[in-house]
């Protein structure tokens, strides 16, 4: 509640705005503002746009930096980079200039996977799962970077009052290679094991492409977020998990770890009862809302961080993740310890 009382109330000036952040279920949230001074002046989308893209650079060299020291990597090492983001971009893009600051190897092979929204951070799992079947020996860096908050937009506007209740600042990233996972494991706790991807599938939804999407407007990125969304989740889900467990020979009792983008808390609880899962199977998707909100794309991450130094996986686990995006979309990702 400290966010919409200390920073954006007289920006949003709805009595219902207060009941909608407290109904997100979220207790902090990070973000690259100190204080609401750059959003008073409701910033043109140019302006919000040169902000995201000297605020990206640092973090993103800062989290790559961070990936290969924790797999004893140079930056040279890399042969693929996927950039993932919905809330800023350039022509050369992101990955660009991070590659030249980091150094990499000027025969890099880069993606870009631009205005996809929530669901990108597995599409680019896929991608990097494509480059390693045609280049075994590749490594791919993909890295997700999402300053949601940068495109804050004033007034009582329903979508506005929830897009700005649930969405936060956040990049994720993983290095995705044909190591054994053993290796990367070594020193490390006993508990922290990295997971193989082993299959995906994505599902649209044609018809419904007006309930999630996000649309560039003079003052940034304007967001469209139906409140039916939770509940076609809840009527769609089960067939869509069945069909993809049924792709993979698998059934719902095969899998011990649910990852689920927590695209808000009602989402969480609706695919939670359409799935019958339990609040233990539901914990890692629930953890990571109420400490950092729905960081876009990046999200998934954090999900899947969070199962693997606190689910404590063991050999032969499976885990499947799941994301939501525009469109609407539906990404699944089977991984296994």
């Amino acid at each position: 509640m400290a966010l919409h009382d200390c920073w954006l109330a007289p920006f949003i000036n709805s009595h219902r705005a207060r009941a909608i952040f407290a109904a997100s279920e979220i207790e902090t949230r990070y973000s690259v503002f100190a204080d609401a001074t750059f959003l008073t002046d409701e910033p043109s989308a140019k302006k919000r746009n040169d902000l995201y893209l000297a605020l990206a650079r640092p973090l993103a060299v800062q989290l790559t930096t961070r990936l290969l020291k924790q797999a004893n990597l140079a930056p040279t090492d890399i042969d693929h980079i996927i950039l993932v983001s919905c809330t800023g971009f350039d022509t050369p893009g992101l990955e660009m200039a991070l590659a030249a600051e980091l150094g990499m190897k000027p025969t890099l092979r880069r993606s870009a996977l631009i205005g996809m929204g929530c669901h990108a951070g597995l599409t680019a799992f896929d991608r990097a799962m494509l480059e390693l079947s045609a280049r075994p020996d590749s490594r791919v860096l993909v890295l997700a970077v999402e300053l949601c908050m940068i495109h804050f937009q004033h007034g009582g506007k329903l979508d506005n009052m929830i897009a700005s209740a649930i969405f936060a600042d956040g990049l994720g990233g993983a290095i995705i290679e044909r190591r054994d996972p053993a290796s990367l494991s070594e020193g490390k706790s006993p508990h922290v094991r990295y997971p193989k991807l082993l299959e995906t599938m994505s599902y649209n939804f044609y018809q419904t492409p007006n309930f999630m999407g996000v649309h560039l407007s003079d003052t940034g990125f304007q967001i469209s977020l139906s409140t039916k969304v939770a509940k076609l989740l809840r009527r769609e889900i089960r067939g869509i998990i069945d069909l993809f467990l049924e792709q993979i020979q698998l059934s719902q009792t095969d899998i011990r770890f649910w990852g689920i983008h927590p695209g808000g808390a009602r989402i969480i609880d609706y695919v939670g009862e359409a799935l019958g899962l339990t609040e233990s199977e539901l914990q890692y998707a629930r953890t990571v809302l109420r400490q950092y909100g729905n960081m876009s794309s990046a999200t998934i991450f954090f999900v899947l961080d969070e199962i693997v130094n606190h689910g404590q996986p063991h050999v032969g686990d499976y885990g499947l993740l799941m994301t939501f995006g525009p469109g609407l979309t539906v990404e699944c990702c089977l991984v296994q310890w």
